[in-house]
């Protein structure tokens, strides 16, 4: 797994530049074919290209799960300790950018198929390893709601629980307008920033509000005992020039909501917060408020059980089951299928950040399950 994964690494598959997509499958399906799996190369109407990797002794008459993972990695970035590109070991963990995200899954999976097929275990289910591209822009969005399957599975997560659903999204834009004029002569004008910096400590206060008052019944993966509804604002644009009082300032607000809310409803409201307090405050403000995903959450419980058990074989813990903080690429799949989520990204593996790595023991952990799951009647 190491081995493999370290390969992987190596190859920079930044989504943003759709880069060495076509090495990395490549890569990717000799190994497959190596260890003596089916795989069967997908390219959709954007271009990219997807790998289904199946086992040949698996039952066709058997339940399809899908264990869903993606090899595109987000940009490096900048301040790493090292080239994130150039992978090495130290202190039982895998360093480099998609070591953990979601390079972790695709090695993990095919272990588990490899070590199926060197002990000549008959699988009680029909896997299907997916490895898709375009994961970390949306771009693989309409692949992925093409895939079917009984059960999903998502390797795209953490091990500290097992994971039975995702927060949804809601997204704010706020134009905060004041008028513009030198600034030698304020008393000419109204400084949108000074205005919108009001809307932001409203803003603040009311994300500081969501967390203590409105919660799941569900549990979070970390940082909080039940699930929370969040809100943050992420970015503020403003200001022409260093002379100008501005006229116009621009806020970007994040709301992730809960399972017992609806996104929907969520952006009708947050909108009209936003709009009355700038209205008792006498501020001029166009308030775009819009659901980008709602929460979900699996409802199988027949499903839910027979993958605690499979996590307490493995474990000799019964896990908890848990809600994921942010969005997966469970979405796509929920609609016409149970889904389930579990894998190697652990809470301070530094996804998405500079140094990035995976415990090794969590890649061991993650293809133990795989291969339980695969070794298991549904």
């Amino acid at each position: 797994m190491v081995d493999l994964l370290m390969r992987l690494v190596r190859i920079d598959t930044n989504s943003y530049e759709r880069k060495n997509y076509d090495e990395i499958t490549k890569l990717i399906s000799e190994e497959a074919k190596r260890i003596g799996c089916i795989v069967e190369r997908i390219v959709d109407n954007k271009g990219i290209p997807h790998l289904k990797i199946m086992l040949p002794n698996a039952p066709m008459d058997a339940k399809k799960v899908i264990f869903l993972t993606h090899y595109d990695v987000v940009p490096a970035g900048e301040g790493w300790d090292f080239d994130p590109f150039e992978p090495f070991v130290r202190d039982g963990k895998v360093f480099g950018r998609g070591a953990s995200d979601d390079k972790s899954g695709i090695v993990a999976t095919l272990a588990a198929y490899k070590e199926i097929l060197e002990r000549q275990l008959i699988p009680q289910i029909y896997p299907i390893l997916i490895v898709a591209g375009g994961e970390e822009t949306g771009e693989g969005a309409d692949f992925f709601k093409s895939i079917q399957g009984d059960i999903g599975v998502v390797l795209d997560v953490g091990p500290e629980g097992l994971s039975i659903g995702a927060s949804g999204v809601v997204r704010a834009k706020i134009k905060v307008y004041g008028v513009q004029t030198h600034s030698a002569y304020p008393f000419k004008g109204k400084n949108a920033i000074y205005l919108a910096m009001k809307i932001i400590a409203f803003l603040e206060a009311l994300g500081e509000k969501l967390i203590k008052e409105v919660r799941s019944k569900y549990s979070a993966p970390e940082g909080y005992d039940r699930l929370p509804a969040r809100l943050n604002v992420t970015m503020i644009k403003g200001g022409v020039a260093p002379n100008i009082i501005p006229g116009e300032c621009e806020i970007l607000v994040d709301r992730r909501t809960i399972p017992e809310e609806n996104a929907d409803k969520v952006a009708v409201e947050l909108k009209d917060l936003i709009e009355k307090f700038a209205m008792e405050n006498e501020i001029n403000v166009d308030v775009e408020a819009y659901k980008l995903a709602d929460a979900w959450v699996t409802q199988d419980e027949g499903v839910i059980r027979k993958f605690q058990e499979i996590l307490r074989d493995i474990t000799g813990i019964k896990p908890r089951l848990v809600v994921e903080l942010g969005g997966t690429d469970g979405i796509h799949l929920i609609d016409r299928m149970p889904v389930i989520q579990f894998g190697a990204l652990r809470g301070d593996n530094n996804i998405h950040g500079k140094n990035e790595f995976v415990h090794i023991d969590d890649l061991e952990l993650v293809k133990k399950f795989v291969e339980k799951v695969i070794l298991t009647k549904f």
